[in-house]
């Protein structure tokens, strides 16, 4: 293990005596060593500094550990907002985004997304039964929370699932479906390779088959939205509704799908405050110019409008700003804009309640640092943006946009960027060598964009008593998740210990199976590594290969990986093999038996404790994988049911040509192999006495 040196071994008494021990030999003629000699003073005087450089060099400071935790491939997570969805009746006015939302505790919350007024109305959720048996209306069920099977309905596959919309809405279909959690193993996050599990058909009413344009759900894994387009052909069907069908081609080889609920009217809020948001435009020079902010933050803001020509930003004084209820419109003249199709206008809206915080003075020093007023909350550093009076190459001082950085230190010294010190609260500007040095003045810097979150106090429960702060309309809400602090270095710490602690390349059978379990978009129930062990030479040694025999998590009696699951495991596998190792994902094989158990138990006792007990023994997970049915260990097994007195007699029975029985008893299977049970005759004998 590498030691970490002491920089700082020397006090400034060793320093001034290894010093003074030397100047014999430096300086022969020097013999007054006393300290009122003024050698001696200058001596310790630069013992003195040297004491301090030794104590600065041996120190770790907070930039240098993210520094070389960056070095080591670990960046540290920045703060993040939290996010919840909101539940819009199709009565409810639209709303701009940006429309805040407020707690009965006063944490605000703002729309991502605008709510408009022409938007899909779900009328009508209904099942299509298999076999022409007709339909049947689940939209109240739906309205109680309680999960179906959209594609099995009743245990009978086939089914569909209709949904019928009485409006709608324009260009884009987008709806929200609450899948239930399945029990077992959980999926693994998907990657860009990763196929949906299942194939689903998607079918409106007049248009035939379309293809979604966005799918969060994984084909209905979990929860989340889908969007659709929305053609001009798709007509209104049965009982006047525009239906969309959805039906299951390939059901795959995983669990089913449990829907617990469809909305149309599920909206996205994060929980931040805009105390000013910057809208860039790429506009030309005219003199008459309107653009729109369709935004509820700039409705109610005050507007500071900047105009990029080519000798740099300049602050425009005549302008119209005209107020509507879902965004606003500015109108001026844009005359001289620079047109070299970037962005060459600038409108900031101010929130005039923190005015007074977001224009700020500068001295103009190298190095200056300002305090912000975040009243105790955090602020999103990748959305702080000022506009400083800045020194131009021409003489000139003119407005200016600055950028937040993580480090001044790779920066030039012409570069408009600042750095931000989350603890403190506080802008710091470079000093003229990293980092260019703003104008001072009054009011020389305004910050253009500034939204504050609560970060990880955000994440409020479902149903908090959210309301529109405009006309106090409750709106119900889900419960708010995402939201985070900052990473501390020593959480990357213990993150860079993990990672060094897991090896991405497989060496043994274990890192295999880990591999495998890890394999993105799908859950895996088991895994098992199979050196030299090849499906298609199965009595054969075969060198250099590892075969993983993987059983998919489904709530099917036998499981079996179709072959796009055995694809995404064996994409896995030759990701992380090693060099001249061939590796292949197979199908667990069942091998078919039966058992016969005598046993005793006490009076009362019931046969079925017995059956139940032995099916659950038998039932295919990762440990059943080429394990051989073992009479002790089911006699163990049996022996822990309340009742049972005595076992008397276990056999097992194989019905499958690669198992055999041994002289112990015990039924043995391949190692790619699961005994499945197919009966079992059980004897009982109750104690009389």
């Amino acid at each position: 293990m590498l030691q970490s040196r002491n920089l700082d071994d020397q006090r400034f008494q060793d320093i001034m005596q290894e010093a003074e021990g030397r100047l014999p030999w430096l300086c022969p003629l020097w013999t007054d060593h006393n300290e009122h000699d003024p050698g001696i003073t200058l001596l310790e005087l630069m013992a003195w500094f040297k004491e301090g450089q030794q104590y600065e060099m041996n120190q770790i400071t907070p930039t240098i550990e993210r520094k070389l935790l960056e070095l080591a491939g670990v960046r540290l997570g920045t703060e993040r907002a939290a996010e919840c969805a909101l539940e819009i009746p199709p009565e409810a006015p639209p709303r701009a985004m940006l429309s805040r939302l407020l707690t009965p505790q006063g944490t605000a919350f703002e729309l991502s997304e605008p709510i408009p007024k022409d938007r899909a109305i779900l009328e009508k959720i209904a099942i299509k039964l298999p076999g022409g048996k007709g339909t049947a209306d689940l939209t109240n069920l739906f309205s109680g929370g309680t999960p179906i099977l959209p594609f099995a309905f009743g245990g009978e596959d086939g089914s569909a699932l209709l949904l019928g919309f009485s409006r709608r809405g324009e260009r884009k279909l987008r709806l929200w479906f609450d899948v239930a959690a399945s029990a077992g193993v959980r999926r693994n996050a998907p990657d860009i390779l990763t196929e949906p599990p299942r194939t689903l058909v998607w079918e409106m009413t007049g248009v035939g088959s379309v293809e979604p344009l966005k799918d969060e759900t994984l084909a209905l894994s979990w929860s989340g939205y889908v969007t659709l387009p929305v053609s001009e052909a798709w007509q209104p069907g049965e009982d006047g509704l525009y239906w969309l069908r959805i039906s299951q081609s390939e059901p795959g080889c995983e669990e089913r799908v449990h829907l617990g609920g469809v909305s149309a009217g599920r909206y996205r809020a994060l929980q931040t405050e805009s105390r000013a948001r910057v809208y860039r435009f790429t506009v030309e020079g005219v003199p008459a110019c309107e653009v729109t902010v369709d935004s509820a933050q700039a409705v109610h803001a005050e507007p500071a409008v900047f105009l990029r020509e080519k000798t740099g930003w300049r602050q425009v004084s005549q302008f119209r700003f005209t107020r509507g209820k879902l965004g606003v419109a500015v109108e001026l003249d844009t005359t001289g804009a620079a047109e070299d199709g970037g962005e060459n206008l600038l409108i900031a809206c101010l929130d005039p309640l923190h005015l007074h915080n977001l224009l700020l003075d500068l001295k103009g020093l190298p190095g200056e640092s300002v305090q912000l007023n975040l009243e105790g909350c955090g602020v999103l550093t990748e959305r702080l943006t000022l506009m400083c009076q800045t020194l131009y190459k021409d003489g000139k001082v003119r407005p200016a946009v600055w950028s937040c950085v993580e480090d001044l230190s790779n920066c030039g010294p012409r570069d408009h960027v600042f750095s931000y010190d989350r603890r403190r609260e506080t802008i710091t500007f470079g000093d003229g060598l990293n980092g260019a040095i703003p104008c001072a003045g009054s009011g020389a810097m305004l910050i253009v964009e500034e939204i504050v979150s609560l970060l990880s106090g955000g994440n409020i429960p479902a149903e908090a008593g959210l309301v529109f702060a405009d006309d106090q309309e409750p709106v119900y809400n889900d419960a708010a998740w995402g939201g985070r602090d900052e990473e501390t270095s020593a959480e990357g710490r213990g993150r860079l210990l993990r990672r060094l602690e897991d090896t991405r390349k497989c060496v043994s059978a274990a890192d295999y199976e880990q591999r495998a379990r890890e394999t993105p978009g799908i859950r895996v129930a088991g895994a098992k590594a199979l050196p030299g062990f090849n499906a298609h030479q199965r009595h054969q040694y075969i060198p250099a290969c590892v075969s993983v025999a993987v059983l998919p998590e489904s709530e099917e009696p036998k499981p079996a990986a179709d072959e796009r699951f055995l694809a995404a495991v064996s994409r896995q596998l030759e990701r992380y093999r090693t060099i001249c190792i061939r590796t292949e994902a197979i199908p667990v094989r069942y091998a078919d038996f039966s058992v016969s158990i005598r046993i005793r138990g006490e009076a009362g006792f019931r046969l079925e404790n017995v059956r139940e007990a032995v099916s659950k023994f038998f039932v295919p997970k990762e440990a059943r994988i080429g394990a051989p049915g073992s009479r002790d260990e089911l006699a163990a097994a049996l022996q822990k049911i309340p009742g049972v007195l005595q076992i008397d007699q276990i056999e097992f029975r194989g019905m499958d040509q690669g198992s055999y029985q041994t002289a112990a008893g015990d039924l043995t299977v391949p190692p790619d192999t699961v005994l499945s049970l197919r009966r079992a005759d059980i004897v009982l004998t109750n104690d009389r006495r």
